[in-house]
C-alpha cells in the first residue's frame, strides 16, 4: 500500500495546521508579554528617579535643618544662661529698695554733721 502526496497531506495536514495555530497563538502571547515587560522596566526607571529624587531632596532639607535650626543642646544652654542671668538681675533689683533706704540715711547722717 502505497500511500500518495495527497493521503499523505490529508493525515499530516491537521497536526500542520494545530502547530501553525500554536505558534501563532504563542507568537502573541509572546510579544504580549514583552510589552508588558519593556512597560514594568520603564515604570521601574521612573520609579527609580522619583526615589532618586526624593532621597536628594530629603538629604537636602536635612542639611538645612542642620545648618538654620539649633540642636538641642544649644537651646538647652542657651536657656540655662538666661535663666542664670535673669535670676542674677532679679536680685540685684530686689536689692535696690534697700540700697536707695542706705544711702538715704547716709545722707541724712553726713547733713546732720
Amino acid at each position: 500500500m502505497a500511500m500518495d502526496f495527497s493521503e499523505a497531506l490529508q493525515l499530516v495536514g491537521p497536526f500542520v495546521a494545530i502547530a501553525g495555530f500554536i505558534s501563532g497563538v504563542w507568537y502573541k502571547v509572546e510579544g504580549k508579554i514583552d510589552t508588558v515587560r519593556s512597560d514594568a522596566a520603564a515604570q521601574a526607571a521612573a520609579a527609580q528617579v522619583k526615589a532618586e529624587t526624593a532621597q536628594k531632596e530629603l538629604a537636602d532639607f536635612k542639611l538645612k535643618v542642620v545648618e538654620e535650626y539649633a540642636s538641642w543642646d544649644t537651646v538647652r544652654s542657651i536657656e540655662s544662661r538666661l535663666t542664670e542671668r535673669m535670676d542674677s538681675l532679679t536680685e540685684q533689683v530686689m536689692k535696690m529698695p534697700d540700697l536707695i533706704v542706705d544711702r538715704i540715711v547716709n545722707m541724712i547722717k553726713l547733713s546732720s554733721k
